[in-house]
């Protein structure tokens, strides 16, 4: 009877699949001017402050209402690193370099939420963002979302974003905000076209990092999101090699900032069950 051979052959790996949705999916990704790096970044903010309607007759004469200067807004970077040791047996210095690009790769999006949630020395977060609290009118999902959106449109002609932990799917599918058919371009909308981010590293706490009722989570609306990065960053392989213990020790960085452009942010209750009733959970 034959043998097997148990020296299994090497073959190439399977293929990796495409990124999974989230903050990626809905900001823009422009590339990070090298000055941020070193100092961080400011910009201004021209398009908010709101209008108001002016009582034009003659029976009265208000004071048109005046917003002073526009808004300056600013932030910081933070970096992602990966770092892989292996041996240097079989695997050559550019496929080292290839796999932990790729480890960073997919890890990115991720951090980058967390960041983006309630980073610890980072700016701006939604957790510091000193957003106003929204209280729904009626229990459920639905309710919630509306209520945050109504607060967020009665300042802003722009489209927004939720941001919100994919642990409130479950209740966002139920209330209709979830329907495939909304989602264009991989990026679900509500029906006045807002987009959600379900982040899978977003947390469920609220501002100043309060954590929600029981059973419900935290959500947040802002502006526009805008997340800048600039090139892998990493050393030749070759010259980080731990040659006592004879491992490659490879690592890859990225420089990430983020920023949404107008300060307005509101945050609300969300029950995470599906259907939502008055007692189970409460509206807070």
């Amino acid at each position: 009877m034959g043998k097997i051979i148990s020296n299994r052959h090497l073959i190439t790996a399977p293929p990796i699949a495409p990124p999974r949705y989230g903050l990626f999916s809905v900001a823009s990704m422009p590339e990070m001017d090298p000055r941020v790096i070193g100092a961080g970044y400011t910009f201004i903010s021209d398009h908010c402050g709101g209008a108001a309607l002016y009582d034009q007759t003659c029976l009265v004469s208000p004071t048109k209402a005046v917003v002073e200067g526009s808004d300056i807004l600013g932030g910081d970077p933070y970096w992602v690193v990966a770092r892989k040791r292996c041996g240097t047996v079989g695997r050559t210095a550019e496929e080292m370099r290839a796999a932990v690009n790729s480890q960073l790769e997919s890890a990115a999006q991720t951090i980058v939420e967390q960041a983006l949630w309630n980073g610890t020395g980072i700016t701006p977060t939604l957790s510091t963002s000193g957003g106003a609290v929204v209280t729904p009118l009626a229990p459920g999902a639905g309710a919630a979302i509306s209520a945050l959106e109504r607060a967020f449109y009665a300042v802003s002609g722009y489209q927004g974003v939720i941001h919100i932990s994919t642990r409130a799917e479950g209740a966002l599918t139920y209330a209709g905000l979830m329907d495939p058919g909304d989602r264009v371009a991989g990026v679900y909308k509500t029906k006045k076209g807002t987009s959600i981010i379900l982040g899978d590293g977003y947390g469920i706490t609220g501002l100043l990092d309060a954590a929600p009722a029981a059973g419900f989570t935290w959500a947040f609306i802002t502006s526009s999101v805008t997340v800048w990065s600039n090139t892998v960053s990493q050393p030749d392989p070759r010259m980080t090699l731990d040659r006592a213990a004879n491992q490659w020790d490879v690592v890859a960085e990225r420089v990430y900032a983020h920023a949404w452009d107008c300060p307005d942010v509101f945050a609300v209750q969300v029950p995470l069950a599906a259907p939502a009733v008055a007692t189970t959970p409460a509206v807070p």
